[in-house]
This record gives structure tokens, sequence and C-alpha cells, in this order.
């Protein structure tokens, strides 16, 4: 089961459909970093359950939410190389899944300055970038491994 899992992680997808997957997930990123300050939402007459994540999303202490940064945006990195087809790629793949994760990482924290008691900081924009950086390695790492364990048999 888990040489399935693998082989279909590390395997460009054969149908265009899975590109819901990455863009999707960043959608959902999105959504998660753009969400205002639970004292913003009561108001503005916010729903009642908006209110209540945005109160969740914001108790952590201000270095556990940085620190999350890292594994969404490695995961993003991951789920665009995934699809674009991984280093057997080639040049294609390091360029397009690099410059559509780096590019979010950066515009998505930039983004947070249009969100009213929001800002945009260094120290998530470096987590963003580090993280699109592991998970693009990780993945090369895993496709690689994979083309090695094929081409041994």
């Amino acid at each position: 089961m888990l040489r399935n899992i693998l082989e279909f992680w590390s395997t460009k997808p054969r149908k265009r459909a899975w590109i819901a997957l990455p863009i999707g997930y960043l959608l959902f990123l999105q959504l998660l970093t753009g969400i205002p300050k639970p004292d913003v939402i009561r108001e503005a007459d916010g729903p009642e359950f908006l209110e209540r994540f945005a109160e969740e999303l914001f108790g952590y202490p201000y270095w556990a939410q940085d620190l999350s940064h890292l594994p969404l945006f490695a995961m993003l990195a991951w789920l665009w190389s995934w699809y674009i087809g991984g280093p057997k790629a080639g040049a294609k793949w390091a360029v397009a899944a690099a410059w559509i994760s780096f590019t979010y990482a950066v515009l998505n924290e930039m983004g947070q300055y249009f969100v009213p008691k929001r800002f945009p900081s260094a120290g998530d924009l470096i987590m963003n970038i580090l993280g699109v950086s592991i998970g693009l390695l990780a993945h090369s790492k895993l496709v690689r491994a994979r083309n090695r364990e094929t081409h041994s048999k």
C-alpha cells in the first residue's frame, strides 16, 4: 500500500482534472491566510462561525503561526511539482512549479496588507519561501528515488 501511495505522488497525473488539487489547495491557503482578526469580523457583524474560526486561528502564539507557514507552503509546492511532472519533466518542471509556488508565496504574504488589522511579515515570507523550497526538494528527491528504483529492476 505504501508503495502505491509513493507511486501516486511521484508520478505526473494522467488526467488534467487533477489540476483541481493544487488549485483547490491554493484557494484553501488563500482563505486561511486571508481571514481577518476576530475583532474585525465582530465589528462588521460577520458570521459567528467565522469569528469563532478566526479566534481559533489567531489563538496560537505568533511563533507557532509563523512556523505553520512551512508545512502549508511545502504542500503547495509539492502539489504543483506533482501535477506538472517532477524533475523528469526537465527544466519545464523546475521553472513552472517553482515559479507558481514562489510567486504565490510572495503575493499571498503581500496581500495581507489589504486585510484589516493584518500586515505582511518578513518572518512569514521567509517561512513561505522555505516551505516552497522544502516541498520542491522533497518531491524531487522522491521522484528521483522512484526513478532509480524503477530503472534498477
